[in-house]
């Protein structure tokens, strides 16, 4: 099955989810694409587990141990990649 969901779709989806689950009560649209996720928005340990489960959750994809790569959680449009790849 050919993966039809866009780039914007899934940071979007991303945003919300961290919104949500992580940041709770922190306006999307003051998360950029390129927000640094631990730097800029002081995401911790804890949360950054929390974000993968519903990472797994949200897109119904597996994240195994070689995915979790602290580049990788350094921002929406690396966390955009890395689920995409994973549809």
């Amino acid at each position: 099955m050919e993966n039809k969901m866009s780039d914007n779709k899934i940071q979007d989806q991303i945003k919300a989810l961290i919104v949500e689950k992580v940041l709770v009560g922190v306006d999307p649209a003051e998360i950029s694409n390129d927000s640094e996720l631990v730097a800029e928005l002081g995401l911790d340990s804890i949360q950054i587990i929390g974000l993968i489960g519903g990472l797994e959750e949200e897109f119904d994809i597996v994240l195994e141990d070689d995915d979790l790569d602290f580049e990788l959680f350094s921002t929406i449009n690396n966390l955009a990649k890395l689920v995409k790849g994973k549809l």
